[in-house]
Formats: C-alpha cells, structure tokens, sequence
C-alpha cells in the first residue's frame, strides 16, 4: 500500500474515531488567500480556523475535555513517548501531556497530520513545522522506521539548538507515531 492509499484509508476511520469532528485529506490553510503561502497537510481534522480574527483556542479546550478524543491523544502521546527511545536523554524536552496539549493556543485546526514516507530530510522537517504551526497538536505517521528515525533526530536537532540559545523552531506539540500504531489506535488494518 502506498502512503497515498494509507492516507485515504485512514481518514474515514479518523472520523469514525473522532466523532463529531470534520476530517479533510489534503488541508489547505490559507486557501482563499491568494498572497499568502498556503502550506498543506495530509490529513487535518477540524474544526478550521480559516477566517482572520478570532481563533478556536475555546472549542480546542472543550474538545480535550471530551474523554474520548482525550484519551485517544494520550495513546499518541504514550506511543511518541516510546518511539522518541532514549533521545529525551539527549536533547529532547518531553513536556506532560496536559502543557503539550496547550501548547499552540493559535491553531488553524485542532490536529494536522503528516504521513512521511521516502521523502528528504529537508521535507520531513518541512512537514514537521507545519503540522506543529497548523495544528493544535502536529501529528507525524512515520511510514518506516527510517522516518522514525528522521522524524526523532530533527527533534533532537531543535532541542539542541534551543540548549545553545541559537534560533530554532519550538516543535513541542509534534508527535510521533508509526503506522503500525496509528492502525492500532483505529482498530485493524
């Protein structure tokens, strides 16, 4: 199966698991603003902050009250945890669930996912920003443990440039999960 074919899989059974809450493939941000970039995610699930102004940051905060979703991000969370190994020992900052959760209080969704497959390491860390700026939580799947392994070495290299105060991207809302774990979360193949 292709990373395109797993990512239309998986959408519908996000849904199904997320009741309630909109799931769109192929998430525009800024769609209606033609002067600005537009980055896309692979799977963004609602609901959309796309108008100027006011943001969702109280619909986020009802949203991690509902036991359901709560409990599903926290078996991300349990899941990042165990893939990021030994890393947190070297330059990774694992903050507790409940200030990962509030980290991006001006998210454009609630969570943007990135599913990463043989793409380079500039595009993977591309990936990663944008899912952790779109998203109130930035989801990475890594489709291989080679992306696995990319996805936790960008994060090791952010936390170090942050320890030798040099500029950087606080990437603290940004998960990692494979895809094996994703289906596990979702119930099958």
């Amino acid at each position: 199966m292709t990373a395109k074919e797993f990512q239309d899989s998986i959408t519908p059974r996000l849904e199904e698991k997320l009741i309630g809450l909109e799931v769109i493939s192929e998430w525009r941000a800024f769609e209606n603003m033609p002067y600005q970039y537009s980055p896309r995610v692979d799977i963004a699930v609602g609901p959309f902050s796309i108008a100027p102004g006011p943001n969702r940051t109280g619909e986020y905060n009802q949203l991690l009250r509902n036991n359901n979703i709560e409990n599903f991000l926290r078996r991300i969370y349990d899941f990042h945890i165990e893939n990021i190994g030994d890393e947190w020992l070297v330059e990774i900052q694992v903050p507790e669930f409940d200030f990962l959760i509030q980290k991006n209080q001006n998210a454009r969704c609630f969570c943007a996912i990135e599913i990463e497959n043989t793409s380079t390491k500039k595009h993977i860390k591309g990936s990663m920003i944008n899912a952790a700026s779109l998203g109130r939580i930035g989801i990475g799947i890594a489709y291989n443990d080679s992306v696995k392994r990319t996805f936790v070495r960008i994060l090791n290299y952010l936390g170090f440039l942050r320890r030798v105060e040099k500029n950087t991207y606080d990437a603290t809302n940004f998960l990692i999960i494979t895809k094996e774990q994703i289906q596990d979360l979702l119930g099958g193949k």
